[in-house]
């Protein structure tokens, strides 16, 4: 594989995650036409739902820049491309903002290793999702007392589909969901822990 079909496809695992599927590793037509990967990344953004859309920023396409009119080396329009690319997917992960039902796992889990290689302790402030980079952070704001915990994200779950993240019991209990088992909250991606 050459070194730019191996960018391409690692951009196109990156947009995948972030719900784009304009890119695929096994399409020769989207690797060899960079102008039909930003107008099927600009149609779907187009007919994404209002919560895609506000996380991507359409300005982050740059689609009337000079990179399309420009007449330069195939090898320099790549690299400009694949960097903007990477730049839209980037900046959909870190405004990612999700609301749904939390729940928290522990006891049961204790010292079992995690997805992402940690020893589970539910008395730290971790957690699952289900797509979200591992070791990333999270703050968990539960939406009927305001309180918040910043949680790393180190393993995959929950695995029920009406639930869109489990805490460890030390966060639930620290933003007051341990006694209810269960709460709506909002998700937000932060830089660290602080």
């Amino acid at each position: 594989m050459s070194k730019r079909q191996s960018n391409l496809a690692n951009v196109a695992t990156l947009l995948c995650f972030c719900g784009v599927t304009a890119l695929s590793s096994t399409s020769q037509a989207a690797t060899n036409n960079l102008d039909h990967v930003l107008n099927e990344l600009t149609r779907q953004h187009n007919n994404a739902s209002d919560l895609v859309k506000s996380a991507r920023q359409p300005r982050n396409l740059a689609l009337d820049s000079q990179l399309i009119s420009q007449d330069t080396s195939q090898a320099s329009k790549d690299s400009d491309v694949l960097e903007r690319l990477s730049a839209v997917a980037s900046n959909t992960v870190n405004r990612f903002s999700q609301t749904g039902v939390a729940s928290w796992y522990g006891r049961q889990f204790q010292g079992r290793k995690t997805a992402s290689g940690d020893t589970f302790d539910s008395n730290s402030l971790t957690a699952a999702h289900r797509s979200l980079p591992m070791n990333c952070y999270i703050k968990v704001t539960n939406k009927s007392n305001g309180k918040s915990v910043v949680v790393k994200v180190n393993d995959r779950g929950p695995f029920s589909s009406h639930r869109v993240l489990d805490l460890s019991y030390a966060a639930a209990k620290q933003i007051g969901l341990a006694s209810t088992g269960t709460g709506n909250v909002v998700i937000e991606r932060v830089a660290g822990p602080n």
